[in-house]
């Protein structure tokens, strides 16, 4: 399955991030968001048989205690993520990561080995006191004296990306670290997508990658 995601920015106050997810599990032609058979059915974007269960299964049954600014009744879970139907389509969805990484738990012992460099809280403006752990595609920001989660940093796509190749669909949102805008922001030459490390200088009317630049300490 191809799962493109473009971070449209934090939920206030929460610890996760919108995330809208545009899929196709086999490579067809993607209409509104859904892959065509599903896009007729006008039911949510939802896989044959699921369109019952997840009516019951609605997010805030699940989750809505750990978010509660999203425990309205729009919203609905499947398969680790919350998400919300939109006319006929799914309009946004929320990474449940890790089933237990919620913020307000504690990490788990077993994932200490999965800790990232603390600069990492640097480039994405959250405190360079917090600890930093990498965990399904997500950077979670850890408080380091009792190792409650305190929220989600980032998503990192991890994405492989050359120069002199097209830069990978998905990168559409600008999402260079806070403290490296105002050295690389987007212009009519020149636009500039950041991931794992690195701001990659973009042709914006080609999308070939011209130049990457390691983000260094």
């Amino acid at each position: 399955m191809r799962v493109l995601r473009d971070v449209v920015g934090a939920v206030a106050g929460e610890d996760a991030r919108r995330v809208l997810v545009r899929y196709d599990r086999n490579a067809r032609p993607v209409e509104n968001w859904c892959p065509p058979g599903l896009a007729k059915k006008n039911n949510g974007c939802m896989p044959p048989g699921q369109a019952k269960k997840l009516t019951r299964d609605r997010f805030a049954g699940y989750f809505g205690s750990s978010y509660p600014r999203l425990s309205g009744d729009d919203w609905r879970y499947y398969d680790g993520y919350a998400y919300r139907p939109q006319n006929g389509v799914i309009d946004a969805l929320i990474p449940l990561v890790g089933g237990a990484l919620f913020g307000g738990n504690q990490w788990p012992s077993a994932y200490d080995d999965y800790r990232a460099p603390s600069y990492y809280g640097s480039y994405f403006g959250q405190n360079p006191d917090n600890r930093y752990y990498y965990a399904d595609r997500t950077l979670f920001s850890v408080d380091p004296q009792d190792r409650r989660i305190l929220g989600i940093a980032a998503l990192l796509t991890g994405d492989d990306i050359t120069v002199g190749q097209p830069l990978p669909r998905g990168y559409d949102v600008y999402n260079v670290p806070y403290a490296y805008r105002s050295r690389y922001p987007d212009g009519a030459d020149a636009m500039y997508r950041y991931s794992d490390g690195y701001v990659y200088q973009v042709d914006p009317k080609t999308r070939l990658v011209a130049a990457a630049i390691e983000l260094l300490t």
